[in-house]
């Protein structure tokens, strides 16, 4: 799901929760009703890219990781497992972002929304950066938990 925050020419401000932003642009935003978005997105934006979501059992991140034989498998992401064993990490890493993943649609709506002037801010929880591949300007993106691209050691 995506939560879009909107304020309407009228000042009435709105929330809409949809399965797919083209849905809202078309059906609010093109008609013009909304002058300023706000977008808050999350993994669903890049499952379509081929980048999986944490949780989907079977197919999400952490089921992958059955195979680290972890107590549980936020710990790949924890700083004291790493120091102990690096190399868990950067199999994972390698897996996941050792190829080239192209924006989804709805990352070219986000970059839409800007080229409008109607986007006033992007949030997402994604690391992947397909918004700044598809072109959004990196001053109106906001990555809540990094990003791959600004990572170094």
């Amino acid at each position: 799901f995506f939560f879009f925050f909107f304020q309407a020419e009228d000042g009435i401000r709105d929330v809409e929760r949809s399965r797919g932003l083209g849905d809202v642009y078309k059906r609010q935003i093109q008609n013009g009703r909304y002058k300023k978005v706000i977008v808050l997105t999350g993994a669903g934006i890049s499952v379509n890219a081929g980048i999986p979501d944490f949780r989907t059992p079977g197919t999400g991140l952490y089921s992958k990781l059955a195979d680290y034989n972890l107590p549980y498998p936020e710990l790949i992401f924890t700083l004291k497992y790493f120091k102990k064993k690096p190399e868990a990490f950067y199999k994972l890493a390698q897996e996941m972002f050792g190829k080239k993943y192209l924006p989804t649609k709805t990352h070219y709506i986000i970059r839409l929304l800007q080229d409008k002037g109607l986007l006033v801010r992007s949030y997402t929880q994604n690391i992947d950066s397909l918004e700044l591949d598809a072109g959004l300007n990196p001053e109106l993106l906001v990555q809540a938990h990094g990003s791959y691209t600004a990572a170094h050691c």
